[in-house]
């Protein structure tokens, strides 16, 4: 095995890393572009894909950029999203996961493009809200990427070489680069996906395959 990562506190991205719910965001994230702004299912398909990992309001600006149907395709989204996320399950592997690193002595954080209330909520509901240190969403000039991380420095004293950013996007492995490590998940993406992009490093089937990569720094 490869030399293992060193890091203090672990950051998760939500969506099709700590919970199943990336089949249900790409249906209604593909409907709404075929709705909005007359694409095929194929071409909204790659679109969506290009860019997921992304808040959608950034997803629909950057695909359609001047629309006159991109707040409607936003809001419609949101609505059905946040109407359907709290029947989302969670993977098999994630709670054992988490509780594995918080015995291992490391801070476990959340970093999503999915509204911090919406998020916050959603653990609250299945009781393991404290489980984590500290849960950041989105809002508008607050994201996932280069905001959170920041925040997760100044706020809770975490060196940025001390950071290891888990997600299952290869906008994921974009917003770590020049702040801190990551491991890749498959699952929208392959490993190779990954490689040509870039990441030389871990990347996991599984989100418990973590654990066995990671040497706490204590």
């Amino acid at each position: 095995m490869a030399d293992k990562i060193s890091c203090t506190a672990v950051i998760f991205d939500f969506d099709g890393t700590l919970a199943d719910s990336m089949p249900f965001l790409e249906s209604i994230g593909v409907e709404m572009m075929m709705k909005y702004f007359g694409v095929s299912k194929e071409d909204a398909t790659q679109r969506y894909r290009s860019t997921t990992g992304l808040p959608y309001e950034q997803q629909v600006k950057m695909n359609f950029p001047d629309h006159s149907n991109v707040e409607k395709a936003i809001e419609e989204f949101e609505k059905l999203k946040i109407d359907t996320i709290f029947d989302q399950q969670l993977f098999d592997d994630t709670v054992d996961t988490i509780r594995n690193l918080k015995e291992m002595g490391l801070n476990v954080f959340v970093s999503s493009s999915t509204f911090q209330t919406t998020i916050e909520e959603y653990f609250r509901r299945l009781g393991i809200l404290d489980l984590f240190k500290g849960i950041l969403g989105y809002r508008p000039g607050f994201e996932k990427g280069a905001d959170h991380f920041n925040y997760i420095h100044s706020k809770y004293n975490v060196k940025f070489d001390e950071m290891l950013f888990v997600g299952d996007s290869l906008k994921d492995y974009e917003r770590s680069q020049g702040f801190c490590k990551f491991i890749g998940i498959v699952g929208m993406f392959s490993s190779d996906d990954f490689n040509v992009k870039g990441h030389s490093g871990v990347v996991v089937e599984k989100l418990s395959e973590i654990v066995t990569h990671i040497d706490p720094k204590n």
